[in-house]
């Protein structure tokens, strides 16, 4: 069985969890592998990709009409 590890990224104690954006840069937010999470490729990577992904776009459009 072949796997393919992810690793590397933005580190988690840089980006808000409740909102996906970036403690350092306002207005910037992050989804999906581009974080600091390590892990096997497959299921759990893609939930967490669609999760933070909807966090990220959710917070990102409502911070965009109400800035």
């Amino acid at each position: 069985k072949e796997e393919f590890v992810t690793c590397g990224g933005v580190k988690l104690s840089e980006i808000d969890a409740n909102t996906m954006q970036s403690k350092l840069h306002k207005g910037l937010y992050f989804a999906g592998e581009i974080m600091d999470i390590d892990g096997i490729t497959g299921g759990y990577n893609f939930q967490a990709a669609w999760t933070t992904g909807f966090i990220a776009g959710k917070h990102a459009l409502t911070d965009s009409i109400n800035p």
